[in-house]
C-alpha cells in the first residue's frame, strides 16, 4: 500500500470549500473561486485533502475523483489533533473549518489564542495555554447582518461599500453598514478582553482569517495576526 505521507508537497492539493467560495493550494500555486470548483491543474495531484462545510461530501468526492482519478481525503474534527484537545463533547458537531483553523493557529502560537473567522458567519474560537479548545461563538458575518435586516424589516435596504468613518450614519445604508461593523468590532474586542481576564492577564494571540479579515483588522484597536490560509494550513496537520 502506498504511504500517503510520502507524496511530495507539490503533489498534494489542499482544498477549503466554504459557504461562498473555494480556496485551494498545491505547492506554491494557489487560487480561489466562487462556489464549489475543481481547480484546473497542469498535472493531477497524488493526494487531495479537503475541508468541506458547504456540500455533501459524496458529491464533492465524485467531482474530484472524476477530475484527477484520486479519491479525496476529507478532514473532520477529532477529540485530539496536533496538540489541541477539542472543546466539544461531540467533536463531530464542530465545523471542520473551525477545527482546522484552531489547530493551525495553535501550532503557530503555542500559547493562548483566539481564532476569528470572518466569512459568511463570524466565528470565534478560544484555546488556552495547554492547547485546550474552550469552545466559541458563532454570529452572522458582515454580509449576512444586512441581509437579515432586509428580510426581517420593512424599508431597510443596503447598497454600497463601508467607508472609513464608523460614526452614526445619516442615512439608512450607512446606519446599517456602520452598525454591523461596530457590533462586530465591539464583540471581538470584548470577547478577547474577557478571555484574557479569565487567563489572569496572560496575553492572547488573536488570529484573523476569512474573507472580511483584512477589513476588520484595520479597524480593531488590538494587535492581530492576519492568517488567510489557516484552514489550508490545518489540513496538513489533520491529514499528515
Amino acid at each position: 500500500m502506498t504511504n500517503p505521507s510520502a507524496a511530495p508537497r507539490d503533489a498534494i492539493l489542499d482544498v477549503d470549500i466554504g459557504n461562498t467560495r473555494t480556496k485551494w493550494r498545491i505547492g506554491d500555486a494557489a487560487g480561489m473561486s466562487a462556489g464549489i470548483d475543481v481547480p484546473v491543474l497542469a498535472r493531477a495531484p497524488q493526494r487531495v485533502r479537503i475541508a468541506c462545510v458547504a456540500a455533501a461530501k459524496s458529491d464533492v468526492a465524485a467531482q474530484f475523483q472524476e477530475a484527477y482519478g484520486v479519491a479525496p481525503e476529507f478532514a473532520a474534527a477529532a477529540p485530539h489533533a496536533a496538540g489541541v484537545t477539542c472543546g466539544y463533547p461531540d467533536p463531530a458537531g464542530l465545523g471542520v473549518d473551525r477545527w482546522l483553523a484552531v489547530i493551525a493557529a495553535w501550532n503557530q502560537a503555542r500559547g493562548p489564542l483566539l481564532v476569528i473567522d470572518l466569512g459568511t458567519a463570524a466565528t470565534l474560537d478560544f484555546v488556552d495555554g495547554a492547547g485546550r479548545h474552550l469552545g466559541g461563538y458563532i454570529t452572522p458575518g458582515l454580509g449576512l447582518m444586512p441581509v437579515a435586516l432586509a428580510h426581517g424589516t420593512a424599508g431597510v435596504r443596503v447598497a454600497g461599500d463601508l467607508g472609513a468613518d464608523l460614526g452614526p450614519g445619516d442615512n439608512t445604508a450607512q446606519a446599517v453598514r456602520r452598525g454591523a461593523m461596530t457590533m462586530l468590532l465591539d464583540f471581538i474586542e470584548a470577547s478577547a478582553s474577557r478571555f484574557e481576564q479569565q487567563l489572569a492577564g496572560v496575553g492572547t494571540t488573536v488570529f484573523l482569517t476569512g474573507g472580511d479579515a483584512a477589513l476588520v483588522a484595520e479597524r480593531l484597536t488590538r494587535r492581530t495576526s492576519l492568517a488567510p490560509d489557516l484552514v489550508l494550513d490545518g489540513l496538513s496537520l489533520a491529514l499528515p
